[in-house]
């Protein structure tokens, strides 16, 4: 499967939208600010949880929806990553990046794209949104709920700028500060859903795992978007 959402054109809202989205925001209810500010807080909990550890390694399921286009794809997936590098598997797609440059690798059609990180807007790990949510996103608390028989706490992060995603769900445990699932919704009614099945903490990962070798793909076709 091709993820098409990470190279698809970004859609920007118009001035006069953005001027009724500012005047709505100076005006908004004492609740909402306390749930704005409880969703920042937990966001801001996870992201230095997340930050203190040397690495990561995450085992999950990820599901892709839309109801409209009879669309549901269901996939197994790994991350490991240590500081701003990583390594995923979703499928038989990989994604690697060194913290600079971004590699994609679609086994499909064996083609792997180059791009540089900052180009690479709209792309989603289960563990990106709790490093920028603070400069990107607006967050709020929506409620408590069970999950894996663990009560977690719900926020829903809303970009400040217009992007492929409108909106991500994400769902973060308070005995660990550690997300339990992630959701994106894009703006085609589509859903891609993370599920964390396995996490380990800290644990030795070479610099190899954050480059690709071509060598390793005989015939690979090589598109250098950078």
């Amino acid at each position: 499967m091709k993820f098409k959402t990470t190279y698809k054109t970004l859609i920007f809202l118009c001035m006069t939208i953005m001027h009724a989205v500012s005047l709505f925001a100076n005006h908004q209810s004492q609740p909402s600010r306390v749930y704005e500010e409880k969703g920042a807080q937990l966001m801001k909990s996870a992201s230095e949880k997340l930050k203190s550890l040397s690495s990561l390694k995450i085992d999950f399921t990820y599901v892709m929806e839309n109801s409209t286009m009879d669309i549901h794809e269901k996939m197994e997936g790994s991350l490991v990553s240590r500081g701003d590098k990583y390594r995923m598997h979703v499928g038989d797609n990989l994604f690697i990046s060194d913290g600079e440059t971004v590699w994609s690798y679609m086994e499909d059609i064996d083609e792997v794209h180059i791009n540089l990180v900052e180009n690479t807007e709209g792309a989603l790990t289960p563990t990106s949104l709790l490093e920028e949510f603070d400069t990107q996103f607006r967050s709020t608390f929506i409620r408590q709920e069970h999950h894996g028989g663990r009560l977690v706490d719900i926020i829903d992060l809303i970009p400040h700028n217009a992007q492929v995603f409108f909106k991500y769900r994400i769902a973060i445990d308070p005995g660990t500060n550690m997300m339990s699932y992630a959701i994106a919704y894009d703006r085609h009614g589509g859903t891609y859903t993370y599920t964390i099945n396995r996490v380990e903490i800290n644990i030795p990962i070479p610099d190899s795992n954050f480059s690709f070798s071509a060598a390793n793909y005989p015939g690979v076709e090589i598109i250098d978007l950078r």
